[in-house]
């Protein structure tokens, strides 16, 4: 007899950033932010020097919606813009309160997390963490996504 096709990678990627986004975005509202504002902040935290294409291709965003994310962020008080390394360009710096809100937001995206995953063992969360991480790197050709891997 013959097998199901398997799902395609992408598809099972798509459906799963559905689920998991829905469920971060409840347990992040609380804190005033969703799971996109809080990659931003994180991304930022990491990368401090990114320019605003470099972000927005980081995130898988258009630079209209960063710019609307990053606008909804300053007006919280959580990003300044500064002027950057030429006359044209701005750099994004985060606030005290934004490195605060990061460190209080994370508490309940793992316990979200762990919810999320079920039954997975603690060595099969990290292989599939891996695999994301490479998978990262690789589309985005960018090797900051290997760190800590």
């Amino acid at each position: 007899m013959d097998q199901p096709p398997k799902p395609p990678i992408p598809y099972l990627l798509a459906y799963a950033f559905t689920l998991a986004a829905r469920r971060a975005d409840e347990e992040l509202r609380p804190y005033g932010l969703s799971v996109r504002k809080f990659g931003l902040l994180v991304q930022l935290q990491l990368e401090p020097e990114l320019t605003m294409s470099e972000l927005a291709r980081q995130l898988g965003v258009s630079r209209q919606s960063l710019h609307e994310l990053v606008g909804e962020l300053e007006r919280a008080g959580h990003l300044s813009r500064l002027p950057g390394a030429t006359g044209r360009t701005r750099r994004l710096v985060l606030s005290r309160s934004a490195r605060r809100l990061i460190a209080h937001a994370e508490e309940p995206l793992t316990r979200m997390e762990a919810d999320f995953l079920g039954d997975m063992d603690p060595s099969e969360v990290e292989t599939l963490r891996t695999l994301l991480q490479r998978l990262l790197a690789h589309a985005t050709d960018d090797e900051t996504w290997l760190a800590g891997t």
